[in-house]
């Protein structure tokens, strides 16, 4: 007897939800799908509540749009091989971005009711409305029925186009998630593409300070110093040009450098395997249908004493670079996506600048564009999930020639660094021993000749590094009491003071008010030293005993603290000794920041809020200077903003494995992240924004 397969409804969900990772992803597959009907327009709205939730989602573009037939035959045929069997230019010249058929599922993974309403030059539009929740009622996929109606034109009059309204949305979008989703869907068309109008991706909302203080690119190109673009072919670098365009703020620098092909001694694309013998291997991208790659990058310098001179609004510079620094793929002009995400190291940049400090680019100073030629390139083909290309020899020439190119690029600007630095940094922060290490490293790789000893050398500060870097960890979880040690004992010292002399001067009501005070410090530093088990409970109650721990201080230095402590009843799990220790140590660094800069009207905000999706947290922001170093390795050990390297370089860090330790984050936010009350945003008490997120299940 002949058996077939059956196909279950819950196929639908699971193409949708498990194959698209994202919210980004789901909503990228549908301006994809906008590109291939040759729309010129494609607006993603967000509809929020008056509250600010999420309620709808709206992709809308001016496309070729589709008939019947095209819905009943391809839209609702899943794994349709359509645009497969159609890599060729359509009639608008663009060669179709969708391959698998699956994409449109992504509607799926945003929201359990679908409205797609399309028109077509020569039909009336099309209206199909889809109910994902009946799925789970049904036991065959020939019962999922969708309905169908063709209609008058209601909205799209006099044009053609598609629209696709997503309601009961899934998850709950926090600011935060929305505006990350705002820079996936804006970062769609490369900065560096002057042909960026024939395809253009808009965002809207209803509230007019959702995407508030989201930088202009201009403002952000005029803040980079080393710029770079090359065009790869067969087994050269074909063109390649480096540009150093100090800012005029930079006085000290007498011009900048230009250098051109022909100034590059080599331009032959290679890699150097990596092996103990070190071999050169060739690249020829002739050997695959690669095509032509351009390939352009811009590089920022911020160390401090250099991104001072800086012309733009440095917060929103870092903020940008933090956000979308990195290089992205562009095919045909729209971005391949995850390439360029925060978590998608594909160049390996930052694991090759270990042990280089100075030496190589991170992705948090770099912004780069790889543009392809979508009918020149198939034979790097995008993975069913849309998460890149599938990683087989193609794709590794492909990489390997654009890493090749960049570290041209990056060598020519760390010789212009150099130049920079000898004029205006005046000390490096490094962490200690590792630093160290990695010099001694260099020196037996570069000085040591036999092989052999060599090896042997390497592999025993291979042990010593890495024995290092664990005896630290284990020193580091214990030493948050004695960072906070120190404080104590500095404030019950100046507190006894007071006491005497108010004994002395027979003022009893002051003395009886300095003991009182003592008490409740005495009694909060036993809180924060006492062993602590994770538990649900009020924040509040961490926020009330870490302000009352300060109290002395803020009124020694005269600092106004803003908190909803007393009205919040948000609870969330965590350990209550260590949850107290990381936000005194956030407390401290505010104290110190604002002394220092000697601000006026010094103010701390300490805010218990539920605007960061999953967690319940306490955010900590003050009207100081905001962060000296880049928020990407504050939490590193021994990297201090503090001048002269008075501080430990610990805290921040302490209190980032604190926070990890009880299955919580700490979050460096912007201000637009959440919705502040209007006595923290009215007084601009949001220079510097951290966020403790601890979690609201266990």
């Amino acid at each position: 007897m002949e058996k077939t397969f059956s196909i279950s409804p819950r196929i639908l969900s699971h193409l949708g939800e498990d194959l698209i990772k994202s919210e980004s992803i789901a909503l990228l597959e549908l301006v994809k799908n906008s590109y291939d009907a040759c729309a010129k327009n494609c607006t993603v709205s967000f509809i929020t509540e008056d509250n600010g939730t999420l309620k709808k989602i709206i992709v809308q573009d001016d496309g070729f749009g589709m008939d019947r037939d095209i819905i009943e035959n391809v839209w609702l045929t899943i794994g349709t091989d359509n645009k497969y069997k159609n890599i060729k230019p359509n009639e608008c010249g663009r060669i179709p971005l969708g391959e698998k058929g699956i994409g449109r599922l992504g509607v799926h993974k945003l929201g359990n009711k679908i409205t797609l309403i399309s028109k077509k030059q020569t039909s009336k539009e099309i209206q199909i409305d889809i109910d994902w929740t009946k799925l789970n009622q049904i036991e065959s996929i020939e019962d999922f029925k969708i309905e169908l109606i063709e209609r008058e034109n209601l909205t799209f009059e006099k044009t053609t186009g598609t629209k696709i309204i997503i309601d009961d949305l899934k998850t709950t979008w926090d600011r935060r998630q929305l505006r990350n989703v705002y820079r996936a869907l804006t970062s769609l068309n490369s900065p560096f593409d002057e042909n960026i109008d024939k395809f253009k991706v808009s965002i809207k909302s209803n509230r007019d300070d959702l995407f508030e203080g989201l930088p202009d690119f201009e403002e952000i190109k005029n803040a980079a110093l080393y710029f770079g673009e090359c065009t790869l072919e067969g087994n050269k670098v074909k063109n390649i040009k480096y540009e150093f365009k100090p800012w005029t703020s930079l006085s000290k620098i007498d011009s900048g450098r230009v250098k051109n092909t022909k100034e590059f001694k080599s331009i032959e694309l290679e890699i150097v395997d990596i092996d103990e013998k070190k071999k050169i291997i060739p690249i020829d991208l002739n050997n695959y249908n690669i095509g032509s790659i351009d390939f352009q990058i811009m590089i920022f310098d911020r160390a401090p004493e250099i991104f001072n001179y800086v012309t733009g609004e440095k917060k929103t510079i870092n903020t940008y670079l933090r956000e979308n620094g990195g290089i992205r793929v562009y095919r045909d002009g729209v971005r391949v996506y995850n390439y360029g995400e925060t978590d998608n190291d594909w160049l390996e940049i930052d694991i090759k600048r270990v042990g280089k400090l100075g030496g190589n680019v991170s992705n948090n100073i770099i912004i780069g564009a790889v543009k392809l030629n979508r009918e020149q390139s198939t034979d790097l083909k995008e993975k069913t999930n849309r998460e890149g290309f599938v990683e087989d020899s193609a794709y590794s020439a492909f990489s390997a020639a654009v890493r090749y190119a960049l570290g041209l690029i990056v060598k020519e600007r760390n010789y212009d660094k150099r130049r920079l630095t000898v004029l205006y940094k005046k000390h490096k922060v490094i962490e200690p021993v590792l630093s160290d290490l990695s010099e001694v490293i260099e020196i037996v790789e570069n000085k040591v000749r036999e092989p052999e000893t060599k090896n042997e050398l390497l592999k025993y500060l291979a042990n010593i590094n890495s024995q290092y870097k664990e005896v630290k960890e284990i020193l580091i979880k214990s030493a948050n009491a004695g960072l906070n040690l120190s404080v104590v004992i500095h404030e019950i010292e100046k507190l006894i003071s007071q006491l005497t002399g108010s004994i002395n001067r027979n003022d009893l009501k002051k003395a009886k008010d300095i003991s009182l005070m003592l008490e409740k410090i005495i009694r909060g530093y036993s809180a924060m030293i006492k062993k602590s088990s994770i538990k649900k409970k009020l924040l509040s109650s961490i926020v009330e005993i870490a302000l009352d721990n300060y109290e002395f201080r803020f009124s020694d230095h005269k600092i106004e603290i803003i908190s909803n402590f007393k009205k919040s009843k948000l609870e969330a799990f965590f350990a209550e000794a260590e949850s107290i220790s990381v936000l005194t140590n956030l407390l401290d660094n505010s104290i110190y920041w604002l002394s220092y800069s000697r601000t006026e009207n010094k103010k701390i905000s300490v805010f218990i809020t539920d605007h960061l999706s999953g967690y319940n947290s306490i955010i900590v922001s003050d009207n100081g200077p905001g962060f000296t170093i880049p928020t990407e390795i504050a939490t590193n050990p021994f990297i201090t903003g503090k001048p002269h390297n008075i501080g430990s370089g610990l805290g921040l860090h302490i209190a980032n494995e604190m926070m990890k330790a009880m299955k919580g984050k700490l979050l460096f936010i912007d201000e637009y992240d959440i919705v502040f009350p209007n006595e923290i945003k009215t007084q601009k008490v949001n220079q510097a924004i951290i966020a403790l997120c601890f979690p609201k299940e266990k």
